[in-house]
């Protein structure tokens, strides 16, 4: 009887321990097919967003372009960015959707600020939201931490001019 018993208890236990692992197969293939799929959709979000970024750029350095053409261009890209934003919500973080869709907006406004400190202050905001926009896409994405790991897998240490700069501005604008 007790032998039964002791049978029966390692018949359902395998069957739980089969069954977990079952799950845990699905849910590893779902999310390599879900990875993919988003990084496909970020890639395309980057993309619209660096076209945003010259859409922004292009209304800072034309302060001759009549104020109707600049609302225009910045109502034409967020709508955009919104229908595209909206047609893929199921892939994205609301609020990464949130900052993109609202990263031109205001831009058009620029050139109507007469105090020179505070246009610059708001030109500087616009490339600030830019930089920290194009680096969540990437947080989000799991492009950083990818590349994170294949540095340390490769113990890749490059070293230049350029490069050494570069690293001790991005440390100075950490602090």
């Amino acid at each position: 009887m007790e032998s039964a018993l002791i049978g029966l208890f390692g018949v359902v236990l395998g069957l739980l321990a089969n069954e977990l692992l079952r799950r845990k197969n699905r849910i590893e293939n779902y999310a390599q097919k879900t990875f993919e799929k988003r990084l496909d959709i970020f890639e395309e979000l980057y993309s619209r967003l660096c076209a945003c970024g010259s859409v922004g750029s292009q209304i800072i350095s034309s302060p001759s372009l009549d104020p109707e053409v600049m609302h225009q261009l910045v109502s034409d890209a967020v709508h955009d960015m919104a229908e595209w934003c909206d047609l893929h919500a199921l892939y994205l973080n609301e609020e990464v959707t949130l900052q993109c869709v609202s990263l031109l907006m205001g831009v058009e406004d620029i050139h109507e600020v007469a105090d020179p400190d505070e246009k610059q202050k708001m030109i500087d905001d616009f490339h600030v939201q830019l930089r920290y926009t194009k680096n969540m896409l990437k947080k989000e994405s799991g492009i950083e931490d990818v590349n994170k790991s294949f540095t340390k897998m490769i113990k890749a240490r490059y070293s230049s001019p350029v490069i050494d700069y570069y690293r001790s501005m991005k440390k100075a604008r950490r602090k």
